[in-house]
């Protein structure tokens, strides 16, 4: 039956022709989930019952898919992985795809051997740490960054003079990070970091201080 304007009143179908042609439509294009099923019913209109219908109908789109025999697509399927083994597929295509939000993630999982963004939900609640910016890995140890740190000093030829604001101005390594990440990273100040490389800080410090009162006295 049909209404005036020519959309099939699907609550007026029975329960064997529904089933029969949401079956055929999810064998046409290969429809896994939910989502894809709302997206090809978005191209062909009027093809298959809406999901508002489908939920009124059978109480969900797992249910309906049991009544069709097709429990293992989409949830179903990835149920039966454990959330370790689900979470590494993710988080392989995650990376691979460059993935940086869920926007994207339910974008591009469409057509692929993927869980949805709607099962992984079901599956392990928060999704939202999988899309997290993670920082980058040091490209230093700690004892490796000191060691270019002294030897960018020994380059620039400071180890008579160390100080902090001329390195700043003639630093050359494309290695090393900025001074402040340096300290922060080590939890060390910059006089115990040229402790740290070897070097006598305080004693050149005392030595540069005599020198300048000394050139100032001549100048008076």
């Amino acid at each position: 039956m049909k209404q005036n304007d020519g959309r099939i009143v699907w609550k007026d179908q029975s329960d064997l022709k529904l089933i029969l042609t949401i079956n055929q439509f999810i064998e046409k294009h290969g429809i896994k989930s939910s989502r894809q099923y709302q997206k090809k019913l978005s191209e062909n209109p009027n093809s298959v019952p809406s999901m508002w219908f489908i939920n009124q109908k059978y109480g969900s789109w797992d249910n309906l898919m049991k009544s069709l025999g097709l429990e293992n697509t989409d949830y179903g399927k990835w149920a039966k992985l454990s959330e370790k083994e689900l979470l590494k597929i993710v988080k392989s295509f995650i990376k691979i795809e460059k993935i940086k939000s869920q926007r994207i993630y339910e974008q591009k999982a469409v057509g692929k051997d993927i869980p949805s963004l709607s099962t992984l939900k079901k599956r392990i609640g928060d999704v939202r740490p999988l899309f997290w910016k993670k920082p980058e890995e040091p490209q230093f140890t700690d004892f490796e960054l000191l060691l270019e740190l002294k030897n960018e000093i020994i380059r620039l030829n400071l180890q008579d003079d160390l100080s902090m604001t001329k390195f700043r101005k003639l630093v050359q390594s494309t290695e090393l990070p900025s001074v402040d990440t340096i300290m922060n990273r080590t939890n060390k100040n910059w006089e115990e970091l040229m402790t740290e490389i070897g070097f006598d800080y305080r004693k050149i410090k005392i030595y540069k201080q005599r020198n300048n009162l000394s050139q100032k006295k001549k100048t008076e």
